[in-house]
């Protein structure tokens, strides 16, 4: 399950968030932070306040949402650049050992999903896909481009130009550890964009779209993610985890980038940054004096954990240094967590 969201933003110059409004001014794009344009268009990530600072309208950096335009000002030994195309390809980076550097775009940490071991924070429910066709299409599935209807509307607060996620609840995730329920795997289908509001529902074009959107997917608000720094410090505890599911569910195995979800969260003291690792585990030998030994655990991948429920988190595999993959059942050990933080 790849994300086609880059590739389909090109094209489709209606659904193109991060296009220009004018010579100084952009239009933020999904994935977009104030320090990203900075360098984009001064050569210097140093430049975020000042570009904060000319926009009012964006209370603090993490506030910025897809689709707000703004100011790009003038700076003393900077100049603005034109030579940035109409839309911004945004690529998933490797992380590094830094723990001041952010670790991915935006798009990705914020189309990880979850397991939902609370209720799922919906607001709304898909009741209409493809609403621009004819009737009869009979094409059930909705995306990037298409126009989606759900029961949310101007009642209710809802404006013309509102963003939203929309997700889909999947299979019931089962911890291998206990065999305990955990909750529903709920994955993000994409995001969207209020065209047009009645009193009871609103229409809302897909700006992002990552798996197909069907009548009876969830509505969310949309929060803008925040940049992850990837923790250095050792840990102290001895934190296992399991991995209860994985991102793409029609595969079995999950390679470096892939999303996988564990059976620990904010309730064990994970935090967004902390690192698990995947070993091939070691086993009974015979040694050279008929003794029995057990050989060595060889760290095989690095997991960062993206976002924490209660009792669940999601994780990205950062780094894999053998043919080995995480599948579903693998037990990861913590291995670097946020300073200061234990569990609780």
């Amino acid at each position: 399950m790849r994300c086609r969201t880059i590739a389909l933003l090109a094209m489709l110059s209606l659904a193109a968030p991060a296009a220009f409004a004018s010579a100084s001014t952009y239009v933020v794009g999904y994935g977009d932070t104030l320090s990203d344009i900075a360098l984009r268009f001064y050569g210097s990530s140093d430049y975020w306040d000042e570009i904060l600072a000319a926009n009012p309208q964006v209370p603090s950096p993490e506030a910025l949402m897809p689709g707000t335009e703004l100011v790009l000002p003038d700076i003393a030994g900077a100049s603005v650049s034109s030579s940035t195309p109409a839309y911004q390809v945004t690529y998933v980076e490797a992380p590094t050992l830094a723990a001041t550097a952010p670790m991915l775009s935006r798009i990705r940490l914020e189309e990880a999903g979850f397991v939902a071991t609370d209720p799922i924070p919906a607001v709304a429910r898909i009741v209409g896909v493809n609403v621009e066709e004819p009737a009869g299409t009979g094409n059930d599935d909705a995306y990037l481009g298409d126009l989606v209807e759900f029961d949310l509307g101007e009642g209710a607060g809802v404006h013309e130009g509102d963003v939203f996620r929309i997700v889909t609840v999947g299979e019931t995730a089962i911890d291998p550890e206990t065999d305990m329920t955990l909750g529903p795997v709920v994955r993000v289908a994409g995001t969207c964009r209020v065209t047009g509001v009645t009193p009871e529902t609103s229409v809302a074009l897909l700006e992002q779209s990552c798996l197909p959107t069907r009548v009876g997917d969830l509505v969310l608000p949309y929060q803008p993610a925040a940049n992850i720094p990837i923790q250095t410090q050792p840990a102290v505890e001895d934190i296992s985890a399991w991995v209860v599911a994985l991102q793409d569910s029609e595969s079995t195995d999950a390679y470096t980038f892939d999303v996988v979800y564990l059976d620990r969260g904010s309730e064990a003291g994970l935090h967004a940054g902390d690192v698990f690792q995947a070993f091939k585990y070691g086993v009974t030998a015979t040694g050279l004096e008929g003794d029995l030994v057990h050989t060595a655990d060889i760290p095989v991948a690095e997991v960062v954990v993206l976002d924490t429920q209660r009792t669940t988190c999601s994780a990205i595999v950062s780094m894999n240094s053998t043919s080995d993959v995480i599948t579903v059942g693998d037990r990861l050990r913590l291995a670097r967590r946020e300073v200061g933080t234990g569990t609780r």
